[in-house]
């Protein structure tokens, strides 16, 4: 929270995007989410395959999310805390040939790289913040952790939903995981939502 409160200063939290399963009211499960199946099924296996909450490894990640965001919102009351799968978030904004196979561990970089060479994360960017993107692009371009890259897919994810444009996919129950603005989705994923 103190690295939260540097950043922000005297601003107040309006948004922030997890890259880890949650529920709305910040409880754990030990079932699988129907946000989950969604990605599971076709096209999206083949693309941004998640991994299931119900898993040893999902649980893990789930229960590490859900502690981050209950302190998020002690923190920050008023902030929407929202699920962001950045790898979801890059691969539905491309076509469906715009990759070749790409090795699982990798897919992230790969669909950055082809979303930034593309101009489709230009576009977002300035569809989300109303501005002339090259300062954002630019600052971007110079980001090549993986980590850090999911960073930034997580504050766009935020972005979007704060301000209502983002497309979800799942259920008050269980949670969403939030997608860019319908029209940045290719065919092929508004075709499968």
């Amino acid at each position: 929270m103190d690295a939260a409160r540097s950043l922000l200063g005297d601003d107040a939290l309006a948004a922030v995007g997890i890259d880890g399963p949650l529920r709305p009211d910040l409880t754990l499960t030990r079932s699988g989410r129907a946000c989950e199946r969604r990605l599971l099924r076709a096209p999206f296996h083949r693309h941004c395959k998640p991994g299931s909450t119900a898993a040893p490894m999902g649980q893990r990640l789930h229960a590490e999310a859900t502690r981050l965001a209950v302190s998020l919102r002690r923190a920050h009351p008023r902030a929407r805390i929202v699920e962001a799968f950045p790898t979801a978030f890059l691969r539905t904004m491309l076509a469906a040939d715009a990759c070749a196979a790409v090795p699982r561990g990798r897919k992230s970089q790969v669909y950055w790289d082809c979303c930034a060479d593309t101009g489709v994360l230009r576009r977002v960017i300035a569809s989300l913040y109303g501005v002339a993107p090259a300062p954002i692009v630019r600052a971007l371009a110079r980001v090549s952790h993986r980590d850090e890259r999911a960073a930034a897919i997580c504050a766009l994810t935020a972005r979007a939903v704060e301000l209502e444009v983002a497309t979800p996919i799942g259920d008050a129950q269980d949670g969403w995981i939030w997608l860019p603005p319908r029209a940045f989705l290719a065919d092929w994923a508004r075709r499968a939502l």
